[in-house]
C-alpha cells in the first residue's frame, strides 16, 4: 500500500497544458499507465493517462483528487517510454500523442446535462419570452436534455437565454459521463444440428430464391464442418445480406452465437507457409543473420518478388516463440488483399488495426493487444497501429517504406511511421525490417552508410521477366495529331492488343475528379474554394465543384458567376474523364475507377480491387491508390497518362517520388505469365527520372538525387524543421512571421528559408507562412530543438503574436 500524500502527472487527450498534477485520494491503488477519470475545469470530467507517480506537491499546493480508476492501462513501460519520444522527437504536446494513441470509446468524457428543475413546476408561467418557454417545455417532457441537443434545436441566443434560466433555477447542470459497454465479443455463424433436413426444404420451396441462392453458398461453406465461421466476414466473402441471414435463422439451417474477441476458433484451417525459391531463402538467411546483431533490415526487393513470403516465414518463426507481430503497410487500401494473404497461413491470430475499422473493433483489437490473446499475435496495420500497447513485441516489418502516407501531416503528432516503427522496434528489442522495391533516399543512404543491412532480391518469383517500359513522347504526338483526348494512339492501340488477348489494364492518373480547373471563355473567371486559395474541382458523378483541402463543395452553375456567360471551358482531366474517354474509345468494356471519391462507403474498395481480382472489370483507372502493392494475375498493360504532372511540383522529393510511382504502378503489369508493357506519356521524355524509369537504372539514379541533396544540404544530409504559423487575417500573420524570423537569426548552428507561403498560401480559411530551419547532423539535435522550443513559446506568448497558431514539423516531407 502507498503512503500519502502522492500525487500523479496525468496526460488529457488533446490538453494543451502539458501534464496536470492530481492528488491520488487513500482508496485508490494506481501505478504509471493506469487510465484514470480525472476532473477537467469547473465542472468537466475525463479520461486521462497516469504518466508518473510521486511526492511532489505541485508549487501552488492545490490539487484536485483523481475521480476513479476507468481500468486497466498500459502494461508494458516500454509503450510509455515509446510515447514520450513520439512527443519529445516531433515537438508536440504529450495530450495529442495520447489523443492519436487511444481508442474513441476509451477516451471518456462527461457531458453536460440541463435537468428540469422542482422549482420550475411551480413558476413555470414566470416564464418571460417563448424561447424560455420551449426550452423549459422540452425538458418538462425529457426530465433532462443534453446541453449540446438543446443548442441544436434552440439556437438562438442559446447561451443567454440557459444562463438565464440556470441564475433562476429554472434549470440544473450536472455532469454525466457515459461509459461504453466494451463488449469484446464478435458473431460467428455455425450449422445447426438438423441442417441438411432444413436445406432440402429450403430448396425444394418455390419462393425466396435470394435464400435458397445463400443456402447453397453457405452449404458449400459448412458442409465439411460444424464448426463456427466468423458471420462478417462470411457475409462479405459470399455476398449475403443481414436480412437473408436472419431468415436463414428462423427456418434453423444455421445459428448465431458470440465468441469472445481474442479466443481463437478452433476450426480455423490454414495453410502452410509457402516454401521459398532459391533466391528468397538466402535473402531469409542474410535476414536472420542481421537480426541476431539486432541491427536494422532492408530488404530490396523487386516488384513480384515474393516479398509478403519472406515476410510470412519471419511472421510464424516469431510467433512460435510466443511474441506478437506488427506489420505496417502505407495505406488502408493495401491491407484488403495482405490481410486474405496472411489469414490463409495464420488464421485468426491476424487483427487489422486502421481508421476505417469502426471504434469498437479499434478498441476491441487495442484491448486484444493489450492483453497479449491470441487473436492478436500478428496486428496488420496503417501507422497508427504503432501506438497499440503491445505486451511482447518481437517483429516489426514495414512494407512500401518509401511510400509518403507513413509521414502524418494534420493533426498532431506530425510523426514519420517508419522512422517510430524503428524506435519502437529498438524499445522492444524486437527485429525491424524494412521492404521496398523502391527504398526511400534515407534508406538508400543508410544502406551505403552501413547503419542498415542491405538485402538484395533481384528476380521475380518464378523468374518472370520484368516488364518492359516504353516511352510516348506525348508533345511530338500532339503535334502529329497522334492524340485522342489524353491519350496517345500508341497507348489505345496497346490498350485494345491487351484487351483482345483477354488481359486486363491499369490506367494511373494521379488527378481525382473530372476537371480541376473549370474557367469562363469571355472574362478568365475560374470558380475558388471560399476557405482556400485553389480551384474547384468539377465532380461529375455529383455535379458539384469540390475543394479537396477542406472539402468545401457547391452546385455547378450553368454560367459564369461573375460576367453570366455561358461559354464555359473545363480544363486538365481527373479519374472521372479519363473513364469518360475509355468508355467512349472502347464501349463494350467494363471499366472501374479505383480512387478516394469511388472508395469512401464502407466495404467500397474491396469490392472494387474483388471485381478486378475476378475479371469482371477489364480496366481500372486509379490515382496513387493503384501503385500500392496490389497484386494481380492477368495485368498485360499499365498506361501512365501525364507523367509530368508528379515531377513539376516544386519541392524537393518531387523527382523520388515520380520515381517511386512509376515504378511501383510498373511492377502491377505481368506479374504471372507473359511478360507485361508499361507505356508512359510524357512532354520530358528526355529528364532523368523519366529514363531512369525507362533504363531501369535505379542504383545511378539515387547517387545522382543523392549529389544533389547534398550540393544543397537537404535529408538525409541534414535535419530539417518546418515552423508552421496560422492565423485568419494575413497581415497579423506577416507581421508575425517577419517580427519572428531576427528571433532565430541570432543561433548558431541554425540555416533557415523563409519566412514564405507554401504552395497553397490558405487552407481552410487560416493564412499560411513556413519558416524551413535546416540543422546540421553533426550538431547537438536534442538541445538544438529544446532551444528552438523556449524561443517560440515565449516570443508566442507576447502579445500580438500570442494570436497566431503556431506548430512545429519535424523531418516534413
Amino acid at each position: 500500500m502507498q503512503t500519502n500524500p502522492y500525487f500523479a502527472d496525468v496526460i488529457v487527450p488533446l490538453a494543451l497544458q502539458g501534464m496536470l498534477t492530481y492528488s491520488i485520494p487513500e482508496t485508490l491503488e494506481l501505478k504509471e499507465g493506469d487510465l484514470v477519470l480525472v476532473p477537467l475545469g469547473q465542472r468537466k470530467q475525463m479520461t486521462a493517462l497516469v504518466y508518473r507517480i510521486h511526492q511532489n506537491p505541485p508549487p501552488s499546493g492545490k490539487t484536485k483528487p483523481i475521480i476513479q480508476i476507468q481500468g486497466p492501462g498500459i502494461a508494458n513501460p516500454q509503450t510509455l517510454k515509446f510515447w514520450s519520444w513520439i512527443w519529445t522527437y516531433y515537438m508536440c504536446n504529450p495530450g495529442e500523442v495520447i489523443s492519436a494513441a487511444l481508442p474513441g470509446r476509451i477516451k471518456l468524457h462527461s457531458e453536460s446535462l440541463a435537468v428540469f428543475s422542482p422549482l420550475a413546476k411551480k413558476n413555470f408561467s414566470a416564464l418571460e419570452n417563448t424561447a424560455e418557454q420551449q426550452i423549459m417545455a422540452s425538458l418538462r417532457e425529457a426530465g433532462q436534455m443534453k446541453l449540446a441537443d438543446i443548442q441544436k434545436r434552440f439556437p438562438t441566443n442559446f447561451n443567454r437565454v440557459i444562463r438565464k434560466l440556470i441564475d433562476n433555477e429554472f434549470v440544473i447542470l450536472k455532469e454525466s459521463v457515459h461509459e461504453p459497454d466494451p463488449q469484446f465479443f464478435y458473431e460467428v455463424i455455425q450449422a445447426k444440428e438438423n441442417w441438411e433436413e432444413v436445406m432440402d426444404k429450403i430448396l425444394s420451396g418455390k419462393r425466396a430464391p435470394k435464400q435458397q441462392e445463400a443456402a447453397v453458398k453457405l452449404y458449400d461453406l459448412l458442409q465439411n464442418t460444424q464448426q463456427p465461421h466468423h458471420l462478417k466476414e462470411t457475409m462479405r466473402n459470399l455476398g449475403i445480406s443481414r436480412t437473408i441471414i436472419k431468415e436463414l435463422v428462423k427456418k434453423g439451417l444455421i445459428e448465431i452465437h458470440e465468441i469472445e474477441r481474442g479466443r481463437l476458433l478452433e476450426n480455423t484451417q490454414t495453410e502452410n507457409v509457402y516454401p521459398l525459391s532459391e533466391a528468397q531463402q538466402k535473402a531469409l538467411s542474410s535476414i536472420r543473420e542481421g537480426f541476431k546483431n539486432q541491427r536494422v533490415q532492408f530488404l530490396h526487393g523487386v516488384t513480384s518478388s515474393g516479398k509478403t513470403e519472406i515476410y510470412s516465414h519471419l511472421i510464424k518463426e516469431t510467433i512460435n516463440q510466443g511474441k506478437q507481430c506488427l506489420l505496417l503497410l502505407p495505406e488502408i487500401a493495401l491491407t484488403t488483399q495482405l490481410i486474405g494473404r496472411i489469414r490463409k497461413f495464420f488464421g485468426e491470430k491476424v487483427a487489422v488495426y486502421h481508421s476505417r475499422v469502426t471504434e469498437k473493433e479499434r478498441s476491441d483489437v487495442w484491448e486484444s493487444v493489450r492483453q497479449n490473446l491470441e487473436g492478436a499475435s500478428i496486428v496488420i496495420g496503417a501507422r497508427s497501429a504503432i501506438f497499440l500497447p503491445f505486451h511482447d513485441l518481437g517483429l516489426v516489418i514495414v512494407d512500401e517504406e518509401h511510400d509518403g502516407s507513413y509521414k502524418q501531416t494534420d493533426p498532431a503528432p506530425r510523426y514519420q511511421g517508419r522512422d517510430a516503427a524503428i524506435v519502437l522496434a529498438k524499445l522492444f528489442q524486437a527485429n525491424i525490417l524494412l521492404g521496398s522495391a523502391t527504398p526511400a533516399l534515407e534508406t538508400f543512404h543508410n544502406c551505403i552508410e552501413k547503419r542498415y543491412d542491405y538485402i538484395p532480391l533481384t528476380e521475380r518469383y518464378q523468374q518472370i521477366k520484368l516488364p518492359n517500359i516504353e516511352l510516348v513522347d506525348f508533345g511530338w504526338e500532339r503535334k502529329k495529331k497522334l492524340v485522342r483526348e489524353d491519350f496517345s494512339l500508341y497507348l489505345l492501340e496497346g490498350i485494345k492488343q491487351e484487351l483482345e488477348k483477354k488481359r486486363q489494364v491499369i490506367i494511373f492518373h494521379n488527378r481525382r475528379g473530372y476537371a480541376p480547373i473549370t474557367q469562363c471563355r469571355d472574362c478568365g473567371e475560374t470558380p475558388m474554394c471560399i476557405n482556400c486559395d485553389i480551384s474547384l474541382t468539377y465532380h461529375k458523378h455529383s455535379h458539384s465543384m469540390r475543394c479537396h483541402l477542406c472539402g468545401y463543395r457547391e452546385q455547378v452553375e450553368g454560367a459564369c458567376t461573375k460576367c453570366g456567360s455561358m461559354d464555359l471551358q473545363m480544363r486538365g482531366a481527373g479519374t472521372e474523364k479519363i473513364v469518360d474517354q475509355l468508355q467512349e474509345f472502347f464501349p463494350d468494356v467494363s471499366i472501374d475507377r479505383l480512387d478516394w471519391d469511388s472508395t469512401r462507403k464502407k466495404d467500397s474498395f474491396e469490392q472494387v480491387i474483388e471485381r478486378f481480382e475476378l475479371g469482371e472489370t477489364d480496366i481500372l483507372v486509379g490515382t496513387q491508390m493503384v501503385t500500392k502493392g496490389l497484386d494481380f494475375k492477368h495485368v498485360g498493360l499499365v498506361g501512365i497518362i501525364h507523367a509530368d504532372l508528379m515531377m513539376n511540383i516544386p519541392e524537393i522529393r518531387a523527382t523520388e517520388r515520380t520515381y517511386q510511382l512509376s515504378m511501383q504502378v510498373a511492377g502491377r503489369a505481368g506479374r504471372f505469365g507473359e511478360q507485361g508493357k508499361v507505356i508512359i506519356q510524357t512532354y520530358q521524355p528526355d529528364s532523368a527520372v523519366i529514363q531512369a524509369v525507362a533504363s531501369g537504372r535505379q542504383k545511378s539514379f539515387y547517387q545522382s538525387e543523392l549529389a544533389e541533396r547534398k550540393d544543397f544540404s537537404y535529408p538525409p544530409y541534414s535535419k530539417m524543421i518546418r515552423v508552421c504559423m496560422r492565423h485568419r487575417d494575413w497581415n497579423v500573420l506577416q507581421h508575425t512571421a517577419n517580427s519572428f524570423r531576427p528571433v532565430l537569426e541570432h543561433e548558431p548552428y541554425l540555416s533557415m528559408l523563409g519566412p514564405e507561403p507554401p504552395l497553397i498560401s490558405r487552407a481552410k480559411n487560416q493564412y499560411r507562412m513556413d519558416i524551413l530551419i535546416k540543422l546540421n547532423k553533426d550538431s547537438n539535435y536534442p538541445k538544438l530543438k529544446k532551444r528552438l522550443q523556449i524561443l517560440t513559446q515565449h516570443f508566442f506568448a507576447q502579445k500580438p503574436h500570442n494570436q497566431v497558431r503556431i506548430y512545429f514539423d519535424v523531418d516534413p516531407m
